[in-house]
C-alpha cells in the first residue's frame, strides 16, 4: 500500500502446528525481544501480505440480539464459531451452517468480557480488568494476570509457536511506557502472569502520523478534525496458522495490520466502515481464511464476516 495506516513491529515466531493442547501452556517459553514501532529487523523477504479483500466478504453471519455487543470470537472446530459479549458470562456456540446459536454455556457472572481463545478443549476468556478465566470440564478457574482495568485488556489469542497466550491492551501500556504507546503482553505458562516486558509495543504517534487522517491534516483540508494518537485502540490479536504472521485489529481507527515472523511490517489496511461499525474480533480457520467480527453499534445487529485467502 502507498499509504500505511499503521507502523508496527513484532517479535519473531517459528512455524508450528495449529493443533495444540492446554497442557502446552504449562511448558516453558523462551524470552523473546520486544519490538517497538520504528525498529528495523533483518530476515527473508516478506511473502504474500494481507491476502484478503476486506471489501468483499465471502460470507456474512448475522448475530442474534443477545450478541449485539459481540466482543470476541474463536473457532470451535470446522462447523461452529464461539463468541463472547461484554455483559454476561456466557459462551455462545454459533452454527456456521444454520446461522443460529446452538448452545449457550454459562462460565461466570456478569462482567465486561472482551475476548476468548481455545486451547485444546479448554476455553480462556479475558475480562477488561485483566482477569483471565479458564473454562474446562464444566468448571471455571480465575487467574490474576497482573494487568488491570487501567490497561483495558481487549484482545486474547493463543500463540502456538511460543505456546503462550497473548493479551492486547487498549489503554495504559504499563512497564514504564508512555501513554502514547500501546502494549501486547505474553502470559507466562502455568501462572498466566503477564511478563514484565510487553511482547509488542505500539507507538501511537507513529500510527497517527501514517494514517490517512494525518495526511489530510498535513495537506490542510478543511472539515477534518485533528486525529488523536490516543484514539488507537487494539481490539483483537491473532496469529495466522500457516504463515505465523501476527494480525492486530484496531476498533476506533478501524484497521488491521499484518507482520511477518521477523517482526517486519508487511501490510496495514483500513476496514470499510459500512461492514465494520466497530471491529472487535479475529479468528483464523486452519487454512488461513479469516473471520472478522463487528459489534452492532448503530446497526441492527452484530456481524461476523468471512474473508477467503486470495491467490497472489
Amino acid at each position: 500500500m502507498r499509504n500505511l495506516l499503521f507502523s508496527l513491529l513484532a517479535l519473531s515466531a517459528s512455524c508450528s502446528s495449529p493443533a495444540t493442547d492446554s497442557a502446552h501452556l504449562a511448558s516453558a517459553s523462551e524470552d523473546l525481544p520486544v519490538q517497538t514501532v520504528g525498529q528495523r529487523t533483518t530476515g527473508p523477504a516478506p511473502t504474500a501480505a494481507m491476502a484478503y479483500d476486506f471489501s468483499r466478504p465471502a460470507a456474512t453471519y448475522p448475530m442474534p440480539a443477545e450478541l449485539a455487543e459481540l466482543s470476541g470470537i474463536a473457532l470451535a472446530g470446522t462447523t461452529h464459531i464461539t463468541g463472547v459479549e461484554d455483559e454476561t458470562g456466557n459462551l455462545y456456540e454459533y452454527n456456521l451452517s444454520t446461522k443460529k446459536v446452538d448452545r449457550v454455556i454459562p462460565f461466570g457472572g456478569s462482567g465486561d468480557y472482551e475476548d476468548l481463545a481455545r486451547v485444546g478443549s479448554d476455553w480462556f476468556i479475558m475480562r477488561s480488568d485483566g482477569k483471565l478465566f479458564r473454562y474446562a470440564g464444566g468448571k471455571t478457574e480465575e487467574f490474576e494476570t497482573g494487568l488491570s482495568f487501567a490497561n483495558e485488556t481487549e484482545g486474547l489469542t493463543y500463540d502456538a509457536a511460543s505456546k503462550t497466550l497473548l493479551v492486547a491492551c487498549k489503554a495504559e501500556p504499563g512497564a514504564g511506557l508512555s501513554y502514547s504507546q500501546r502494549a501486547i503482553y505474553r502470559l507466562q505458562p502455568g501462572t498466566f502472569k503477564a511478563e514484565a516486558k510487553p511482547a509488542y509495543v505500539l507507538d501511537v504517534d507513529a500510527i497517527r502520523n501514517s494514517s490517512p487522517a494525518a495526511e489530510a491534516e498535513k495537506s490542510g483540508k478543511k472539515g477534518k478534525k485533528k486525529s488523536s494518537g490516543k484514539s488507537f485502540s487494539p481490539s483483537a490479536v491473532a496469529v495466522h496458522p500457516v504463515t505465523q504472521h501476527v494480525f492486530v485489529l484496531s476498533a476506533k481507527q478501524n484497521g488491521i495490520v499484518e507482520l511477518d515472523q521477523n517482526g517486519q511490517l508487511l501490510a496495514a489496511q483500513p476496514l470499510p466502515a459500512d461492514l465494520f461499525p466497530q471491529a472487535e474480533g479475529l479468528a483464523f480457520a486452519p487454512n488461513g481464511d479469516l473471520y472478522v467480527a463487528t459489534e452492532a453499534k448503530d446497526a441492527d445487529q452484530a456481524m461476523i464476516h468471512l474473508f477467503r485467502v486470495q491467490a497472489r
